[in-house]
């Protein structure tokens, strides 16, 4: 799932799926005998062994808890360390450090990996960490290994992971014959494991970019929040600072929504997400046909009806952002006089603070979000002469009849809700 997220991310913004592999100079593992583990080098990223811990691309951010660190020593001309470190301390780079956790490598629990200092001892000098004889760039780097698949599950720490027997170091317990500590060959997997997983960059210019909006972003929330505070001492032009404070909230909002629809258009379809590629045009025909407005609508009855959910119109299936410019309409204000007609004739206004919806702009297009809650009461889809009745089961709208639907009915809303 999380391969089909970042290859989507890559198509979107045009970006070159890459690894650790190409941007890693070199790698070091924890040594004890330093007094913070690592020798600080310039452009360094610090890689938590647990997925509950932060990325670094500071030493002295790491402090006593070098222990749980690996330092990626990375090319300046591709990649800034803060720029990663931030990326995978955000929710999709967290995502893939989860991933991780299948290699036995990386642990799930913040408990789960403490290098103790005799262990560290013993690895350091008797284990050769990849980053003492391989550079990552080039035609240098790893070759391509399959992933762990057992080794490290079930063990706490290095301590169950590395037993020490006549001068080796078993890392595989219940094998014929223990790994000779100068042979590191699990730990370099579970390295090259992590250096070989798919990920996405900008260019090394727009890294920079994102990191000084992100700094104008915190210095703006800084100044908002003390503006907050002095505010009651009744500041002059408060009618310029109104004005001035809106532009920024619509524009944050708007990027926020259209980086919030991408996220979900990555996710798929589900029991909760559904999309259609218009409200009312038959792609086929290229007419106006009453069979897709049904399909719309019988999608938002069926959200009410079970536990609420999102309806994008304007997205193909396969998750191409097409807009709503297929419809015809004259202008959005028609497009939207239009679905509030459709919701008014075919489900009641009396729902209608159960539907929230909004054009919202993504990939240089307009797609209608639809935002449904669950209603307390059965709603139904007037459809000609009939009500129809539907529910989601699954990443389906299904209408349910007689007997299905009088069950549904009373246990969910109780017996008095319906004849």
């Amino acid at each position: 799932m999380i391969e089909k997220i970042v290859n989507t991310v890559c198509s979107e913004y045009g970006l070159r799926l890459t690894s650790l592999s190409e941007l890693t100079l070199k790698v070091n593992l924890p040594d004890a005998s330093l007094e913070r583990g690592f020798i600080e080098q310039d452009n360094s990223l610090y890689l938590p062994l647990n997925e509950e811990r932060q990325a670094f691309s500071s030493l002295s951010d790491v402090e006593v808890e070098f222990r749980a660190y690996i330092q990626f020593v990375l090319n300046p001309e591709r990649v800034s360390a803060e720029y990663l470190a931030d990326f995978f301390n955000n929710s999709l780079g967290m995502r893939i450090r989860k991933a991780w956790i299948r290699t036995d490598f990386i642990r799930e629990s913040e408990s789960q990996f403490n290098l103790h200092e005799s262990v560290l001892d013993s690895l350091h000098g008797s284990v050769e960490a990849p980053s003492r004889r391989t550079r990552f760039s080039g035609e240098y780097g790893f070759p391509e290994t399959a992933p762990i698949t057992g080794g490290f599950a079930g063990r706490d720490s290095v301590e169950d992971i590395c037993t020490e027997l006549d001068g080796s170091i078993d890392l595989f317990p219940g094998q014929a014959a223990s790994i000779p500590a100068r042979n590191s060959q699990s730990i370099e997997t579970g390295i090259d494991f992590l250096m070989h997983s798919k990920l996405y960059l900008p260019d090394l210019q727009a890294q920079i970019k994102i990191l000084e909006i992100k700094d104008l972003t915190e210095t703006l929330i800084s100044q908002l929040t003390l503006f907050k505070h002095r505010l009651s001492t009744y500041p002059k032009n408060l009618t310029h600072i109104q004005e001035k404070l809106e532009l920024i909230n619509e524009a944050i909002k708007l990027a926020n929504d259209s980086d919030y629809i991408l996220e979900l258009i990555r996710r798929g379809e589900g029991k909760k997400l559904e999309f259609k590629s218009t409200l009312r045009m038959n792609l086929m025909t290229g007419k106006p046909d009453w069979s897709v407005e049904h399909a719309v609508l019988k999608t938002i009855v069926a959200y009410v009806n079970t536990d609420g959910g999102i309806l994008l119109v304007g997205v193909s299936n396969t998750g191409e952002v097409l807009g709503i410019e297929s419809d015809n309409f004259l202008n959005e204000d028609k497009f939207l006089l239009h679905f509030k007609q459709l919701l008014k004739q075919h489900i009641g206004l009396a729902y209608a603070s159960l539907i929230d919806y909004a054009l919202v702009p993504v990939n240089g297009k307009k797609i209608l979000k639809i935002d449904c809650q669950k209603s307390d009461d059965p709603v139904f889809l007037k459809s000609g002469k009939e009500e129809e009745f539907y529910i989601r089961i699954g990443p389906s709208s299904e209408r349910l009849t007689g007997s299905d639907l009088l069950e549904y009915v009373n246990r969910r809303y109780g017996r008095s809700r319906i004849n």
